[in-house]
């Protein structure tokens, strides 16, 4: 570990400055020690699909790299992020000196596919409502400003890219938070979304 500490680097991004970009080469494996990323791809018409969002102790690039292919997809600090990089070639020669991190990655791996297919049964299965409770949820989770009547979200995304890690249109996830609204589950403003019902939300997520 003493040449994983002396090798590796750490950089601070401000918002909107990328990490990497899809189908570039793979370098490094990246940790993000603070702030939060956002991960997309580009669709079928060039436009930018969101896939995921991370937040601090996350590891991402790893799988271009022990696969040694191209970045599979940009990313990009949404806020200020601070971020811990290592080489490729200082991965490969602690993998090879350490069986014990050789089985960390190959179960991050397989835990990442793990989620991956259940994001896919979720779209599946879920309704539009049930999907925007949990990304509403996951996002409050440790980026929230709690008041004594609401948890108002620090969200760094726009509502089309909520729409997005959703699996909908931006009109329909926009009429699902005026549903939500109106049962006051929420409170929606133009510039930010708080939650006043977070019991009732829960309920949603889970039906």
């Amino acid at each position: 570990m003493e040449k994983l500490e002396r090798e590796k680097t750490v950089h601070k991004y401000e918002k909107g400055q990328v990490i990497f970009w899809e189908g570039t080469p793979a370098f490094a494996i990246h940790c993000l020690y603070s702030g939060r990323v956002k991960i997309y791809k580009t669709g079928p018409k060039g436009d930018p699909i969101v896939i995921r969002l991370l937040g601090p102790g996350e590891i991402f690039g790893y799988r271009a790299v022990l696969s040694n292919e191209p970045c599979a997809a940009t990313v990009e600090a949404v806020e200020t992020s601070v971020i811990c990089s290592i080489s490729k070639r200082t991965l490969f020669d602690l993998l090879k000196q350490s069986p014990e991190l050789t089985m960390r990655f190959l179960a991050k791996m397989a835990q990442e596919l793990r989620t991956s297919e259940e994001q896919i049964l979720v779209i599946a299965q879920e309704t539009v409502r049930q999907r925007t409770a949990r990304l509403l949820l996951f996002l409050a989770e440790g980026n929230q400003q709690v008041t004594r009547l609401a948890r108002t979200l620090k969200v760094p995304l726009l509502r089309s890219e909520m729409a997005q890690m959703v699996g909908t249109t931006p009109e329909t996830f926009s009429r699902t938070l005026r549903f939500l609204a109106s049962k006051g589950i929420l409170q929606v403003t133009k510039d930010q979304i708080s939650i006043t019902n977070t019991k009732a939300l829960e309920k949603i997520a889970i039906l």
